[in-house]
């Protein structure tokens, strides 16, 4: 098969159009593709300025506190060492009247509450112990009284029970341990009084009940200033209090050691067992375990700064992360504290792989929507395959000065084909089925090679 010159000149002016007609669609190809990347590029940008200025803010949870509370001096005073340490957990103060809490946190009015171990609610979860206070019980009379000092429980009966500064939690707690000790609550008046001078002052009765923090520097000085109007204080011990405890387990029983508040004449002159409540920073189960966790380990690495900032009475300790624990801590403390708490990768990386897949799913059907708008794509190059068959076909009978038109051709069909490949409208398939002709195409051509080189040889 031989080619005439006009055939051979046509040929090469449509390869050298098809030649820049390719050249022309890499060049837009490679400028939405730099487009593309530049947007990419933004939106990135974009994301991980907001990711940083997100994660760089501080958190600032709302807590709940029960107004001019001892609570809420303590919780004022954490308050003020996170911001003075720039900590990236702050709190915000909301004050509430008495009771009432632990009923915001539940509305979802604050993220925290504070609240009494005897009286808080089972959804509400522990994330730190602010103090632990005691119930105290003691006899005491006037220098002028002749009257026998009540020493046991079983003679309370009909007395009356000066309550100092008693809030509800106070006078259920009281009846609770009166119960417990075989002391009829009905049997029994309890005086609400608001100082410990009235208290001491008041002629008419000589038992005497508070609640008030176990290392408080004021219930020392309580007992020392009544002790300037009355005889020393006779704490009434509980007999039952490991009971009381196994009715009721968010309560504690400790023994308050001898000497604790005063050492010349000792106070108590011997240990004494109490009953124990802790007042308690709790959360609900809608307080992420991020938030929680954050705060726990903003409270206990400045421990010591906010026991300076507000020595008296608090302790600031860690809940018990048992499961079976009777007040149950909240779940992002408890990984905190036990050391099993998530790392960010471990919290959002099935989102990481989960996005990648995504977008690998987006990108495979945007290739084949792209193919599917452009089906004169695929057309083109299956055309361009059955072309190359076709010069492999006719590639025997072709003249030696036509083979050079003919591999030209054959390139520029690689080459235009490999242009679609990289633009996405040809897929992979169509790519090795084009691969496969020009295979053929190159083996015809090696044979006809061999064949000619056989026949020259034979020659004489």
């Amino acid at each position: 098969m031989k080619f005439s010159e006009a055939t051979v000149g046509s040929e090469l002016m449509t390869i050298k159009a098809a030649s820049r007609k390719s050249r022309r669609r890499r060049v837009e190809h490679r400028r939405k593709v730099l487009y593309f990347l530049a947007a990419a590029g933004l939106f990135l940008a974009t994301a991980l300025g907001g990711i940083l200025f997100v994660t760089a803010r501080p958190v600032v949870l709302r807590i709940a506190v029960e107004s001019a509370s001892e609570d809420a001096r303590i919780v004022e005073g954490i308050a003020r060492v996170l911001t003075r340490e720039r900590s990236p957990v702050r709190l915000s103060l909301t004050l509430v009247d008495q009771g009432q809490a632990e009923a915001l946190l539940k509305g979802g009015g604050v993220d925290l509450a504070t609240v009494r171990s005897d009286t808080m609610s089972a959804d509400s979860l522990a994330i730190a112990a602010l103090r632990k206070s005691a119930l105290f019980i003691w006899t005491a009379h006037l220098p002028s009284q002749k009257t026998t000092r009540i020493t046991e429980w079983k003679n309370l009966a009909g007395s009356k029970i000066a309550m100092l500064n008693g809030s509800p939690a106070d006078l259920a707690l009281l009846n609770v341990v009166l119960s417990s000790e075989g002391v009829p609550p009905n049997k029994i008046e309890i005086v609400p009084i608001g100082s410990v001078d009235a208290m001491a002052s008041d002629k008419g009765i000589n038992v005497f009940a508070t609640v008030g923090a176990i290392k408080s520097k004021a219930i020392a000085e309580g007992f020392r200033s009544f002790s300037r109007f009355r005889e020393a204080p006779a704490f009434l011990g509980l007999e039952t209090a490991e009971a009381i405890v196994l009715s009721q387990p968010r309560l504690e029983a400790l023994e308050i050691p001898k000497s604790a508040f005063r050492s010349n004449p000792a106070l108590p002159p011997e240990p004494t067992s109490v009953i124990a409540v802790s007042d308690l920073i709790v959360g609900s189960k809608a307080t992420s375990e991020q938030a929680a966790a954050s705060l726990a380990r903003e409270l206990f690495a400045h421990r010591q700064t906010i026991l300076r900032e507000i020595p008296d009475g608090a302790s600031i300790d860690k809940p018990n992360t048992e499961k079976d624990a009777a007040i149950p801590a909240h779940p992002g403390v408890a990984a905190y504290i036990d050391g099993t708490e998530r790392t960010f990768f471990e919290r959002y990386g099935d989102y990481f792989w989960g996005g990648i897949l995504v977008l690998s799913a987006l990108g495979s059907f945007g290739a084949g929507l792209r193919a599917f708008f452009y089906p004169d794509e695929q057309e083109s190059v299956a055309a361009l395959r059955d072309r190359v068959m076709d010069l492999a076909a006719k590639i025997r009978e072709s003249a030696d000065e036509d083979m050079l038109q003919i591999e030209r051709e054959i390139d520029r069909i690689v080459r235009e084909t490999l242009d679609k490949y990289e633009e996405g409208v040809v897929e992979e398939g169509a790519l090795t089925a084009l691969s496969i002709a020009v295979d053929q195409f190159r083996s015809a051509a090696a044979s006809r090679n061999t064949s000619k080189r056989r026949s020259v040889s034979k020659r004489p």
